[in-house]
């Protein structure tokens, strides 16, 4: 059986930069990497990605009360 062949990230398509971290964030993000089967680099970026989409469901919430405070005032 032959793996498939591995894909090359265009590093164009990427920042590099440095972070510095707590150490015990550094201790818990790393945990959660090996959990997941994923490099730290991996893991920090699903979590941005996930909060990200939180924020927008938040933002969504506070629209549909917005506008449903305005139909109940109509």
């Amino acid at each position: 059986m032959t793996n498939p062949p591995i894909k090359k990230l265009d590093q164009t398509d990427y920042i590099k930069t440095n972070v510095r971290l707590p150490r015990d964030l550094h201790a818990e993000l790393s945990a959660e990497a090996h959990k997941n089967g994923r490099s730290l680099n991996s893991e920090i970026i699903s979590g941005l990605r996930k909060d990200q989409g939180t924020v927008i469901l938040a933002e969504i919430a506070e629209l549909k009360a917005m506008v449903q405070t305005l139909l109940d005032k109509s």
